[in-house]
């Protein structure tokens, strides 16, 4: 085991650059997050509420199933992992990555806003519970994974203008080796957020509503 992951890692590479404007990205997407739920009107705020107590009920009262949060979680993972390595080679798409990346970003804002709304200070914290540490992983391992296709596809638009031919398959196993890295990351976060984090959730909620 250890020798494969040594093998893994020694060939994932991230080029510093793309993966600071990728977490700049993301910072921007949290912070725009939140600010939407601030400038939202009365009656969208009033639905935000309702949801975020039921949330919070279901959680306190076990109305909460496990199993199908885990297929939900794995398939919104996988999916996006499939879908952000495919456009990877398909360079004029690019831009499809980014915003994902930033959407993610932005629904980590919305719910750490939208908790903060319904509950205050006591919010606060049963948001940092919420998102801490499965889904900062989920988005750390996405945006090291958009920072790859991004410097890809700058290098395939590179070969295209100067006329350069490059061994595409070096970047295919690159490739495997991240998303076979990453995959490991993403099932241990889906089976945390799946089955531990609604147990700490519950407990904290005992305590604070």
């Amino acid at each position: 085991m250890k020798k494969l992951m040594d093998k893994l890692l020694s060939n994932i590479r991230f080029d510093k650059r793309y993966v600071l404007f990728c977490l700049v990205l993301v910072i921007l997407g949290i912070v725009t997050g939140s600010l939407f739920v601030v400038i939202l009107n009365k009656a969208d705020k009033d639905l935000i509420i309702e949801y975020i107590s039921s949330f919070v009920e279901g959680i306190k009262n076990n109305n909460f199933s496990y199993i199908d949060t885990l297929k939900n979680t794995c398939l919104i993972n996988f999916s996006l992992l499939i879908i952000i390595s495919i456009i990877g080679f398909t360079y004029f798409l690019m831009p499809i990555n980014i915003l994902i990346l930033f959407y993610k970003a932005f629904i980590i804002g919305f719910s750490l806003a939208s908790f903060i709304l319904t509950y205050k200070f006591k919010g606060l914290l049963i948001s940092i519970l919420y998102i801490f540490p499965h889904l900062i992983v989920n988005i750390l391992i996405f945006s090291l994974l958009v920072a790859f296709t991004i410097r890809l596809s700058l290098l395939m638009i590179k070969c295209i203008i100067q006329k350069k031919q490059v061994n595409m398959r070096i970047y295919f196993n690159k490739y495997l080796s991240i998303i076979s890295f990453f995959t490991v990351f993403l099932i241990i976060t889906a089976l945390y957020e799946s089955f531990v984090a609604p147990l700490i959730l519950k407990g904290i909620i005992n305590i604070l509503i």
